[in-house]
């Protein structure tokens, strides 16, 4: 018995940081002779591999190929099929003085239903990518699911209502398919409910990560219909208020009710070469497919469409079942918990097992384990220094070093506190430690607000924790309070965030009523029956956790790696009174220590680690011509150079790299290398008067993907039109206003403004094309170790020009 207590603790770790990795895998893709029903990633690679042959950007040359590959697919499926040319616009900054616009050719197909007349169900992916990455994942795979989960439905037979199967355009530059077919395409306003797919990366289980408004009964469909659902609505509320977007976001703005669903894993694989369709992960793809088909085919069934209802509390269960249910419920089970804490609470104190001041020091002990991990991460977090796309991107090299260091200091705060408590440690070490980890913070990028106030957080709970024992049941149930009121809390705020934590609530609520119940027998085998109990509850309540913080620190743990704290948190209460066993041992402080060098080591060699042809590091380099001076330069926008760029800037006549402006378009220094400036390709730009109205017009040369329009006026300019269309786009006096246009108008751009009075305006022109220009030098091959990144491998043409009235 003794055995077990010892290492219980560490038997519940192994299985529930195991069970929880488990239940992320994904499914096996079907074959392609799989049935003509089901959805098979086998049979939809073949579309992937079709259109993620290489990068195809909005306004290139691949994305024609890459839309008439559709359109033959759309029409072999039998769909009835549109294309819908349009302008999209995206609206940049708060000020409104730049707009980012493209002229959009979004993809429809209709699958018809046997009641036309009824509101339509609306499948949407994108077809673009980015520059420099073909795409496999986004969104070609979302593409591929949505081309396979037509031919799958009518295999099954005519559905009741139309399914529409929409591909956008220009995602990519800012949703700009998407706003344009919600805003102003006549199908959209058939459209009943939105299913969305996206990727951000390309490995990993397909999430649904967001819903429309008022989501109950839909969530109610998706939980039946799905096949290894993945989803939980803490977050969809906090995705919500968050800054990204997909094209879904319009549907959002509409009010149209929907699922958004994405895999995240693999995020190196994201807008990178790496995206290749022997790099995705099929089984990912499948997931999509497992998922959606049965979704869609039931709401393409069923004879209403879900009504709007309040929004559901969710979440899948180990990646198996969806567990929906309505907020009236979430006050249900907060009041269980309740009743089962305050019982664990009365009889602890009435058999004197624990103190009043016992249990408010376990109460402060959660925070105390909380502040503690979130500090030790934060402080890992401003060591690593990501402040910029390419430190991200090389931190994503060794990403699965970096979640497992963060796991285990993670532990080891857990189990440091813990250990404090077990043995009444004195408080003036834990308290200065505290305050000087919180400084440490400002060591690295300045003064670190967050950190200190952690700092401080720490060491005032560690003086209110620490310097008296604690034992195991007044740990357990202050815990358990802390997490009731916070589960309460958010009940009322945000009730959608609760199932993170009253799931975990209830299973310690569950195991400390159990405990002081049925505890205190003499019966060995009584005793272990218990002790098992009470370890797999904590066992379950690990791995489900586990399966939560992977997607979270997924989403934002490079960013903010002090979120695993939140976790670590919640696992604490139905793991304290196997933690309170070992703690009380003499290993207790050296497995902490143990553990902290351990996670130190994996996030160190993480953040060391370099690029590998399995795993390369981001680069960039273009070329940019200067006509208005006759010069060249060849230009790094990342902020640190590689051994690649170093010689790749000045390989073709130019001078040493040096950091410098080249306003408008950086007007943050870049490395730059003057280079031999050698012919390229020219946009015309020109000026014209009519009345009292200014036109400026620029006329892309051959082969431009995209263009930035800059206007510097000396006075305020007002009633802008782009081609004779009135758009939004705010002008100041002495500043730079933006128009950039993707895939432009051959015949040209027209920009037009209402003057008043005299004045000027300098503009400025920079214009993309594909590839180095013919007669420059080729910079010489990267390393397998490096991939080109962002605009890397373009030319860009700058033109000047300004006009007077």
């Amino acid at each position: 018995m003794k055995t077990i207590r010892f290492l219980g603790i560490w038997i519940c770790l192994v299985l529930g940081l195991t069970l929880g990795a488990w239940s992320l895998r994904t499914p096996a893709p079907l074959p392609a002779n799989a049935p003509p029903a089901a959805f098979s990633a086998q049979r939809a690679m073949t579309d992937v591999v079709a259109m993620a042959q290489a990068p195809h950007p909005t306004g290139s040359a691949e994305i024609a190929r890459v839309r008439d590959h559709l359109l033959t697919r759309m029409g072999e499926l039998g769909l009835e099929v549109w294309v819908r040319p349009d302008q999209g616009f995206h609206a940049n900054g708060k000020d409104r003085r730049a707009l980012t616009v493209a002229s959009v050719q979004n993809l429809v197909g209709v699958l018809p239903g046997t009641r036309r007349d009824l509101p339509a169900v609306l499948v949407m992916s994108h077809y673009d990518s980015v520059h420099n990455s073909p795409g496999a994942a986004d969104d070609a795979a979302g593409v591929a699911a949505a081309l396979e989960i037509a031919r799958a439905l009518k295999a099954d037979g005519a559905t009741r209502r139309d399914v529409i199967f929409l591909f956008t355009d220009a995602e990519e530059p800012g949703l700009l398919g998407a706003e344009a077919f919600f805003a102003r395409d006549p199908l959209a306003r058939r459209v009943g409910l939105v299913v969305n797919l996206e990727a951000r990366g390309d490995a990993g289980r397909a999430a649904m990560f967001q819903t429309g408004p008022s989501n109950g009964a839909l969530i109610s469909v998706f939980a039946g219909a799905a096949k290894g659902p993945s989803a939980n609505s803490l977050a969809s509320t906090v995705y919500a208020r968050m800054p990204n977007d997909t094209d879904f976001t319009h549907a959002v703005r509409k009010g149209l009710p929907g699922l958004n669903l994405a895999f995240i894993d693999n995020q190196l694989a994201y807008h990178t070469p790496l995206a290749r369709p022997d790099h995705l992960e099929k089984g990912s793809l499948q997931h999509v497919g497992d998922q959606t088909l049965p979704t869609i085919r039931a709401l393409a069934d069923a004879a209403e469409l879900p009504a709007k209802t309040s929004d559901a509390i969710y979440s899948d269960v180990l990646g198996q079942v969806l567990i929906s249910y309505p907020p009236i419920v979430g006050w249900v089970l907060l009041g269980v918990a309740a009743l089962l804490v305050l019982f664990a609470a009365w009889r602890t104190l009435s058999l004197g097992a624990a103190s009043g001041w016992e249990i408010a020091r376990g109460a402060a002990g959660l925070l105390l384990l909380a502040t503690t991990a979130a500090l030790i991460l934060h402080l890992a977090g401003r060591l690593l220094m990501v402040r910029d796309i390419q430190r991200y991107y090389g931190l994503l090299v060794g990403f699965d070093q970096m979640l497992w260091g963060a796991v285990l200091l993670a532990i080891a705060a857990g189990l440091a506190v813990a250990t404090a408590m077990a043995r009444g440690a004195r408080r003036i070490i834990p308290c200065v430690a505290a305050l000087a980890l919180g400084a440490a913070c400002s060591l690295a990028g300045g003064f670190d607000q967050v950190g200190l106030a952690l700092g401080v957080a720490t060491s005032v709970l560690a003086a209110l924790t620490l310097g008296h024992r604690t034992d195991a049941l007044g740990g357990w149930i202050g815990g358990l309070v802390v997490l009731l009121v916070l589960a309460t809390t958010a009940q009322v705020l945000a009730p959608g965030a609760t199932v993170m934590l009253t799931w975990p609530l209830l299973v310690g609520a569950l195991g400390v009523a159990l405990a002081v119940g049925l505890g205190g027998t003499r019966d060995k085998r009584a005793a272990l029956a218990l002790t098992v109990v009470i370890g797999a509850l904590a066992t379950v309540s690990l791995a489900q956790l586990t399966a939560w913080g992977a997607f979270t620190f997924a989403g934002l743990g490079l960013q903010a790696p002090a979120v695993l704290a939140l976790f670590a948190m919640l696992a604490a209460p139905a793991l304290s009174p196997l933690t309170h066993e070992f703690a009380a041992t003499r290993w207790a402080w050296r497995a902490a220590a143990v553990l902290v060098v351990a996670g130190g080591s994996l996030i160190t060699a993480s953040a060391l680690r370099e690029g590998t042809a399995e795993r390369p590091a981001p680069t960039s380099a273009l070329h940019v011509a200067d006509l208005s001076t006759d010069k060249a330069w060849r230009v790094a926008e990342l902020p640190r150079l590689d051994a690649w760029t170093k010689a790749a800037l000045p390989d073709d006549g130019g001078s040493a790299a040096a950091q410098r402006t080249l306003a408008p378009f950086w007007r943050k220094p870049v490395w730059m290398s003057e280079t031999r400036a050698v012919p390229v390709e020219a946009p015309q730009l020109s000026f014209d008067r009519a009345e009292d109205r200014l036109l400026v017009r620029l006329t892309p040369a051959p082969g431009a993907e995209w263009v930035s329009l800059r206007l510097k006026p000396s006075t305020a300019l007002s009633e802008p039109r782009l081609n004779g269309r009135p758009i939004t786009l705010a002008t100041q006096a002495g500043q730079w206003t933006t128009l950039t246009y993707h895939a432009p108008d051959p015949s040209g751009v027209t920009l037009s403004f209402t003057t008043r009075g005299p004045g000027q305006v300098e503009v400025a022109a920079l214009e993309y094309h594909n590839g180095w220009p013919t007669l420059a030098k080729a910079p010489p091959p990267k390393p397998a170790s490096l991939m080109a990144f962002g605009m890397s491998d373009k030319t860009a043409v700058l033109v000047r020009g300004q006009a007077s009235w």
